[in-house]
């Protein structure tokens, strides 16, 4: 049977019992049923235009729906659930796992408990017959068909919600695919009989993607949602009332928020800013417009280079006690300074003998006489 020859025996008065009825026969039958949907070939591509553009254009080919075709579509969809449910209760498969809607929960798990294997988004009996296996494959494969095409009529429901969100920080790629993703979850918790169009209940879910994406993804630091939703609260409060945001009793008062809260969300709702992000047109980043308080200066490096250099040559002039008695003694080469006493027992003198060694080096650097 061709899925729009099926969509003609459901009734949205008597679902129900026009569900029961045709799956029975078809079961008797053992008929399978056909998904063959119709697309019009994609537009050529160009060569200027970037992924989004062209994911634009392919989603603008696929066909929309009409209210009635909607519905009908939508029977169809769940008709085909009830359908792949019963095959798998009759495979065997557990609670669960009956419940378990594709795509969207499947763990992909690889240690099956004893005599069962994994099996079509399932965990089924290692016994299952050859015949209930092809019977299983069939029924997941007409059920993801159905539900797939019902979700691409409706990808340009994101493409029309978009323009509100592009500007929020999260790139427009990762804002789609969260929006696609959503539409799955849209599908599985639609109700057709409560009269509300599909499109509009799948807005709800695509706009809820939109949000979560950009409480998740619009900051450097992510900060969590519930943080994000209240400091939104205290600055409309604040807004509203004129309130100094720096009272804590006023705000928590003026917002519904508690006061605990408006504190976490006042210090943990500060922006921060990539160093990398690209500032203008010639890709120049924010690093270079910021100067580190630790950055030495060229001129400074210049002067610290020559020091080091006669410093090195005026120790080239002493003998290798000399050196090692100033080392120790100022900290030279890194190492952190020490007292005579301190030079003197790591050496094995006396610290009158270290002060001595110490000023008969310092009096040959300031000469320039050179060690014998």
């Amino acid at each position: 049977m061709r899925f729009h020859h099926l969509l003609r025996e459901l009734s949205v008065e008597d679902f129900e019992g026009s569900c029961r009825r045709l799956l029975r026969r078809l079961d008797d039958r053992g008929e399978n049923i056909e998904l063959d949907f119709q697309r019009s070939g994609l537009p050529a591509s160009q060569v200027s235009e970037d992924l989004v553009q062209r994911y634009r254009r392919e989603v603008a080919v696929i066909p929309r729906m009409d209210r009635a075709e909607e519905t009908a579509f939508c029977m169809g969809v769940e008709f085909l659930w009830r359908r792949l449910q019963k095959t798998r209760r009759a495979a065997g498969f557990r609670k669960e796992e009956v419940d378990r809607y594709p795509g969207t929960e499947d763990p992909n798990c690889t240690a099956c408990p004893p005599g069962r294997e994994r099996f079509c988004m399932g965990c089924a009996p290692i016994t299952l017959a050859p015949k209930m296996r092809a019977r299983l494959r069939a029924r997941t494969h007409e059920f993801v068909s159905a539900r797939n095409e019902l979700i691409e009529q409706h990808l340009y429901i994101v493409f029309r919600l978009l323009e509100r969100y592009r500007h929020t920080g999260v790139p427009i790629e990762d804002l789609i695919q969260e929006a696609n993703f959503s539409l799955f979850k849209a599908v599985r918790g639609f109700d057709f009989t409560r009269g509300v169009r599909f499109k509009t209940y799948a807005g709800y879910w695509v706009n809820q993607a939109f949000l979560t994406a950009i409480y998740n993804q619009s900051r450097t630091v992510r900060v969590p949602a519930y943080i994000q939703k209240a400091m939104k609260k205290i600055r409309d409060a604040a807004n509203g009332s004129k309130h100094d945001l720096n009272d804590l009793e006023q705000v928590s008062l003026a917002s519904g928020v508690a006061k605990d809260l408006v504190r976490t969300a006042m210090n943990g709702n500060r922006y921060t800013l990539s160093l990398n992000k690209v500032v203008n047109e010639e890709g120049a980043e924010m690093v270079t417009l910021y100067q580190g308080e630790d950055e030495a200066k060229p001129a400074d490096f210049a002067e610290e280079v020559g020091l080091n250099l006669h410093l090195r040559n005026a120790l080239n002039r002493l003998d290798r006690r000399e050196r090692e008695v100033l080392r120790l003694r100022f900290g030279l080469g890194g190492s952190s300074p020490r007292t005579l006493a301190q030079v003197g027992a790591k050496l094995g003198v006396s610290l009158e003998r270290v002060r001595q060694i110490q000023k008969g080096a310092l009096d040959k650097m300031r000469s320039g006489e050179r060690a014998p």
